[in-house]
């Protein structure tokens, strides 16, 4: 039994890496300007190499939600990403802005899953590694860096007493050396906005807007207003939050620092929009759990 669903889902992969490449292939866009004044021709190596960082985009994508275990979760996975993630729209652009996008968008669910294994454990010898990690992260992805980074310090503060005993500790750091390099970048700015509270309002209105007018926001708030208005919703959304707690706890503080949004209104508005990404995707997830399990 194991070994099929193996195979079914490899296939599911295989499907997605294909699917990328014959539309790379089939409709072809201007290569970057860079890619021009290499001396022999880059595309079918491009469109291989976005193929490939997709397909591994939604590899951890399942992985951290935990709907890789079938083959119509890892296609599900795939549709969310393509109907919801944040700048999504650059992916498949065949330039150095689309491979870097794509590059980096692999580094989140891949930090967080680490420190999902890790946090728990004793600290090890690749605790250099680790802090690197965290402030590749965290400085490489201005629309989360701020709410992760108070999710970890507000995790930290909760396991105070254990903190520095645990392999988790240099990811933490990480990201907090991630996050200040991001805010020094624009440190006037931010002061600016921070300190008056017109501009403040300003902001909030502004983001708030651009958020009602994303899909992915207006269904994680219709979900969630929905399954709170029921007993048995709230439960869901309880096991939801402990089971992911990481992210849900970043999602909150993505909201709890949108007034501020010292790293620019559309970098806000991309954190919101990338949590909210998952946790519909988690919703999404439970259900298709407690189906296959025959317990609706």
């Amino acid at each position: 039994m194991k070994d099929k669903i193996y195979w079914t889902n490899a296939i599911a992969y295989v499907i997605i890496f294909l699917g990328v490449w014959t539309g790379l292939v089939l409709f072809p866009v201007k290569s970057s300007d860079m890619f021009d004044l290499i001396p022999f021709d880059i595309n079918d190596f491009v469109n291989i190499l976005t193929s490939l960082l997709f397909t591994l985009f939604v590899w951890l994508t399942a992985r951290l939600a935990r709907i890789g275990r079938t083959a119509w979760g890892v296609l599900a996975a795939a549709a969310f990403i393509l109907l919801f993630c944040p700048g999504e729209e650059i992916f498949f652009d065949r330039d150095e802005a689309a491979l870097t996008e794509l590059s980096s968008q692999c580094i989140v669910p891949f930090f967080i899953s680490q420190y999902n294994r890790v946090s728990q454990k004793e600290l090890h010898k690749w605790h250099f590694l680790m802090l690197l990690m965290g402030i590749f992260c965290s400085y490489t992805h201005n629309g989360i860096t701020i709410p992760l980074c108070c999710a970890f310090v507000w995790l930290a503060f909760q396991r105070r007493e254990r903190f520095f005993r645990q392999a988790c500790w240099p990811m933490v750091f990480g990201v907090i050396i991630g996050t200040g390099l991001s805010l020094y970048q624009k440190w006037d700015d931010s002061l600016t906005a921070t300190a008056d509270l017109e501009v403040m309002s300003t902001v909030t209105s502004i983001a708030l807007k651009t958020l009602w007018e994303t899909k992915v926001f207006v269904l994680s708030i219709v979900l969630s207003i929905y399954l709170t208005s029921r007993r048995s919703g709230r439960k869901i959304l309880r096991h939801i939050a402990r089971r992911h707690y990481v992210l849900a706890l970043c999602g909150i503080f993505s909201l709890l620092t949108l007034p501020f949004a010292p790293l620019g209104i559309e970098n806000a508005v991309t954190g919101v929009c990338f949590f909210s990404m998952f946790w519909v995707l988690f919703i999404f997830q439970y259900y298709v759990e407690k189906y296959l399990n025959h317990k609706l």
